[in-house]
C-alpha cells in the first residue's frame, strides 16, 4: 500500500495555523478571564489623565492670555490712555492677538469705566465684547456664559496698571476653551464640564453640575489636587469619574461616565476576540485556497511538464509536491546533459539582445544569461582611454568589491548585481532585468503622481538606501532615472556606487560627478557626499513627484546650481493640493541646505513614510498600460556630468 503523501499544501496549512490561529487562540482565552476591576482602573487612569490635561490646557490658554494682558499694561504707551499713540497700540494689539480669540481691547480707570475701547467689527464679536465688558470685574480670569445671543461664552482676562490707576481688559472668544472638554479618548458618554468656586458651572454640555455624582463635585471643589474614583449619581447608578485643579484659578476640571460603558467595552473585547478567532479560520481556508492555485497547482504542472521533457517516465509514488520537482529537475538535468546543445555559441557568457538606453556613465542592453536561463540587464561603466594599466586594475578591482558588497545583499527594492566583468575600455555589469520603466519616464509621461502614490514610492526607495547604507554603500546619484519601476509593482534602486566609480576614474581635481538639481550643496562646495546626500537627492525626487516640478530648476547647469546653493524653496503645498502635511514637512526637511539638520538615517526616513502610507491608507498601484522600457520615451533630464566646485566653495 502506497504511503500517503504529506502534501504542500497540509503544510501550508499547519504552518498557517500555527503561526496565526495559535497567538491568537492564546490571546483569545487571555481575554475572556480579563480582571473587570483591572478595566475599571484604566478607564479611571484614563479619565484622571484627561482631566489633568484639559485642566492644563485651559491653564495654558489663561495665562497665554494673561500674559498678553500684562504686558500691554506694561507698556509706556499707555502711559496717556486716551492720546492717539495709546489709541494705534491698542489696534495693534487687537490686530496680533485676533488670531487667539482676542475680540476686544479696553482700558479702564480705577472706578472701571472705560477710557479707551478697540474691538472686532463683526457683529458676532460686537455682541461678544459688550457682553464681556459688561458688570463687574472682580477677578483676574473670568468666564461669561449663558448671554442670550452670546454664543460661544466670553472669557474676561484683566491686568492692572503700573499706576494702580485702572486696568487692561481682554475679552476673548472662549470656543478655543472649550475646545479643551471635547477629548477624542474618553469614548462613548463620556463628559467633561469646568466649574468654578461655588459650584458654578462655566463650560460643558450640561445646564449645571446637578449631572455630576455630589461626592465627585463636593471632592473637586474642596481644594485636593486631583483625583478619579467611582461614585453613585444622584439616580443611584454607578459612574467613574475624575477631577483636577486649573492652575491659578479656583476652577476645577471634572469628568464623568457611566460605568456600565466599561462593562460593555469587557464584553466587546470578548464578542469581537471570539469574532477574530472565527475569521482567522475561514482566513487559513482561504490562504490554503489561494495557496493550491497559486503555488501547489503550479509546481505540480511544472513537475509534470520537466518529466514529460526529460521522457522520465510517471511519477512516482510517496513524497510530497517538492520531493517530485526535485526529481523531476534532476531528470531533465541528466537528459539535457546528455544531449549536444548545437547552435547556441557565445563569445562570453552573456548574449546581448537588444539596446535599451544610454547615459553619461555608459549604455544598458537587454541580455540573457544561457547558464542560469534568465533575462539580465548588462549595463557598460566607461572608464576612458587615457588610463594607466595599474589605474585600470585599481577600479576594476574597486568595481568588483562594490558589486561583491552589494551582491552579498538581497532587497526587494535594490536591483540585484549578478556579475562583473572587464572590457577593453570599460566593464560591464550583469544586473536584475526589471520589466517595467523608469520613474524619469513615468514622470515625462504624466507630470507628476498623486500624493497617494509618492508616499509609497518614497517609502520603497529610502529602505533600499537604508539595506545599502546599512552595508557602508553610498549612492551618489540618486534621481528618477535610476528608480525602476516593475509592472509586478515592485520599486528598485539601480546604479549603486557607479557615480563614485566614474569619479575614481579621473585625475582632475576640484571637480564632483552627479546629475545638476540632485546634488546636495555640500557635494557642490567640494565636501563630499554622504547618506545625507542620498537622502537630499531622495527629497528633490519625492517633491519632483509631488508637484511635477523640479525644486532646483533652472535654463541651466549654472541656473540649477545656484538655485541648489541659494535659492527658496517653494512648499510642495503651494503648488499642488491635497499633500498631507506632514508629508510636506518631511520633504522640506530632506531639502535642508544643512546637513546637520537634514536627516541622515535612511531607515528613520522610511519609517515616517510607512507611517504616513498606512495613516492615509495610501496603496503604490503601477499602470500596466505604461510602455516596456524599451519603447519608452528619450529622457529630457540632464545626465550626471562633471561639475566644478573650488569656484563655489564659501
Amino acid at each position: 500500500m502506497p504511503r500517503p503523501r504529506f502534501t504542500l499544501l497540509a503544510r501550508a496549512a499547519l504552518a498557517l495555523a500555527a503561526v496565526g490561529l495559535l497567538p491568537l487562540a492564546i490571546s483569545y482565552f487571555g481575554l475572556v478571564d480579563v480582571n473587570r476591576e483591572a478595566l475599571f482602573d484604566q478607564v479611571l487612569n484614563t479619565h484622571s489623565l484627561a482631566a489633568q490635561t484639559a485642566a492644563s490646557r485651559a491653564g495654558a490658554f489663561l495665562d497665554t492670555r494673561l500674559a498678553l494682558a500684562r504686558g500691554l499694561a506694561g507698556d509706556r504707551g499707555l502711559a496717556d490712555p486716551r492720546s492717539p499713540q495709546a489709541q494705534e497700540l491698542l489696534v495693534q494689539s487687537l490686530q496680533a492677538w485676533s488670531s487667539l480669540g482676542v475680540e476686544a481691547v479696553a482700558v479702564v480707570n480705577e472706578r472701571g469705566e472705560t477710557v479707551m475701547r478697540v474691538q472686532l467689527k463683526d457683529d458676532a464679536s460686537r455682541r461678544r465684547a459688550e457682553a464681556g465688558l459688561a458688570g463687574p470685574w472682580p477677578q483676574p480670569v473670568a468666564i461669561v456664559a449663558g448671554v442670550a445671543g452670546v454664543q460661544p461664552p466670553v472669557v474676561r482676562i484683566s491686568a492692572p496698571l503700573p499706576s494702580g490707576a485702572g486696568a487692561v481688559r481682554l475679552v476673548c472668544e472662549g470656543s478655543l476653551l472649550d475646545e479643551v472638554l471635547h477629548p477624542e479618548d474618553l469614548g462613548q458618554d463620556a463628559v467633561l464640564a469646568l466649574a468654578g468656586p461655588g459650584g458654578r458651572l462655566l463650560l460643558g454640555s450640561d445646564a449645571s453640575l446637578d449631572a455630576f455624582p455630589p461626592v465627585l463635585v463636593a471632592q473637586a471643589l474642596s481644594g485636593r489636587v486631583r483625583g478619579a474614583g467611582r461614585y453613585r449619581d444622584r439616580r443611584g447608578g454607578e459612574v467613574l469619574g475624575a477631577h483636577a485643579p486649573v492652575p491659578g484659578t479656583g476652577w476645577v476640571v471634572l469628568s464623568r461616565q457611566p460605568a456600565r460603558v466599561a462593562e460593555a467595552v469587557s464584553a466587546r473585547l470578548e464578542r469581537r476576540s471570539g469574532q477574530a478567532l472565527g475569521l482567522a479560520l475561514l482566513l487559513i481556508a482561504a490562504l490554503s485556497g489561494g495557496a493550491w492555485i497559486a503555488v501547489v497547482r503550479p509546481i505540480r504542472e511544472l513537475a509534470r511538464a520537466q518529466r514529460e521533457l526529460a521522457k522520465a517516465g510517471p511519477v512516482p509514488s510517496g513524497g510530497d509536491e517538492i520531493a517530485d520537482l526535485r526529481r523531476s529537475f534532476e531528470a531533465l538535468r541528466r537528459g539535457i546533459s546528455e544531449r549536444e546543445a548545437l547552435g547556441d555559441v557565445f563569445l562570453g557568457r552573456y548574449q546581448v539582445v537588444e539596446f535599451i538606453a544610454t547615459g553619461g556613465m555608459g549604455s544598458v542592453f537587454r541580455g540573457w544569461d544561457p547558464k542560469l536561463q534568465r533575462p539580465v540587464a548588462l549595463k557598460t561603466v566607461r572608464l576612458g582611454v587615457d588610463l594607466l594599466p595599474g589605474k585600470r586594475e585599481q577600479l576594476i578591482a574597486q568595481l568588483v568589491r562594490e558589486a561583491v558588497t552589494a551582491a552579498r545583499f538581497s532587497h526587494p527594492n535594490v536591483v540585484a548585481v549578478y556579475d562583473v566583468e572587464d572590457a577593453p575600455d570599460g566593464a560591464f555589469m550583469a544586473l536584475e532585468l526589471v520589466d517595467g520603466v523608469s520613474l524619469e519616464h513615468l514622470l515625462l509621461r504624466r507630470g507628476r503622481l498623486s500624493p497617494g502614490e509618492v508616499a509609497p514610492l518614497g517609502a520603497a526607495i529610502a529602505h533600499g538606501l537604508a539595506a545599502a547604507h546599512a552595508r557602508d554603500i553610498v549612492h551618489r546619484d540618486v534621481k528618477p532615472a535610476n528608480v525602476l519601476l516593475g509592472r509586478d509593482g515592485s520599486i528598485k534602486v539601480t546604479d549603486f556606487g557607479i557615480s563614485d566609480f566614474v569619479a575614481a576614474a579621473s585625475r582632475a581635481e576640484g571637480l564632483v560627478f552627479g546629475t545638476p538639481g540632485y546634488l546636495p550643496p555640500e557635494s557642490l562646495r567640494g565636501s563630499g557626499h554622504t547618506r545625507g546626500g542620498d537622502l537630499f537627492a531622495l527629497g528633490v525626487i519625492l517633491y519632483e513627484c509631488l508637484t511635477g516640478a523640479k525644486p532646483f530648476g533652472g535654463l541651466d547647469v549654472a541656473d540649477m546650481i545656484q538655485s541648489t546653493l541659494y535659492g527658496v524653496v517653494k512648499p510642495p503645498s503651494a503648488r499642488a493640493a491635497g499633500i498631507p502635511p506632514e508629508l510636506e514637512r518631511l520633504v522640506l526637511l530632506l531639502l535642508e541646505r544643512d546637513p546637520a539638520r537634514r536627516p541622515t538615517i535612511a531607515a528613520a526616513v522610511a519609517e515616517e513614510l510607512d507611517r504616513v502610507v498606512a495613516r492615509h491608507g495610501f496603496r503604490w498601484l503601477f499602470d500596466d498600460a505604461i510602455p516596456r522600457l524599451a519603447e519608452s520615451p528619450v529622457s529630457l533630464t540632464l545626465e550626471a556630468q562633471w561639475l566644478p566646485t573650488t569656484r563655489l566653495a564659501g
